[in-house]
């Protein structure tokens, strides 16, 4: 009897076990990277969102103006040559910040956000302005900004 019960042992080995453990700490640790890349990731959408909403509360703001308002004079001529929003010292050098005429009260700058906006009066057509409202953020030492355009008619 004492035979049987020797060769009849069942259960995992230590290696086997090892092995099992291994396995399952290294599924937990990707999970976990997973988590902080999609936190990084939420952060971004976050901080895209918050500018999209600024330009375009900016933009509404300027759309209830009238026509003629001094805050909707030309700031830039589209005859210059193209605007580039990514480049910083276009940015800085052709935009107007929001202390332009009556509209001094609107933040220029909102966490870490900097509202800027030109106008290209008869661009494209004439009797138009053409509105661009950029919002620039620095992300880590990278200026990364987010621009709305928006044309408005005479009527």
């Amino acid at each position: 009897m004492s035979m049987n019960r020797a060769t009849q042992q069942e259960g995992f080995t230590l290696i086997e076990v090892l092995i099992a453990i291994t396995l399952l700490a290294v599924g937990i640790l990707a999970a976990g990277s997973m988590q902080i890349s999609a936190l990084g990731g939420n952060h971004l959408a976050m901080r895209i969102t918050t500018a999209s909403s600024l330009a375009g509360s900016t933009i509404e703001e300027m759309m209830r103006r009238e026509y003629d308002d001094p805050a909707l004079d030309a700031t830039l001529d589209p005859n210059e040559g193209d605007y580039d929003p990514e480049d910083a010292a276009s940015l800085n050098n052709a935009l107007n910040n929001l202390e332009h005429a009556d509209i001094a009260t609107w933040p220029s700058e909102v966490e870490g956000f900097e509202i800027f906006y030109h106008v290209a009066e008869d661009y494209p057509l004439p009797d138009n302005k053409t509105i661009r409202v950029t919002v620039r953020r620095d992300d880590r030492g990278v200026l990364r900004t987010v621009a709305l355009d928006y044309i408005k008619m005479q009527f």
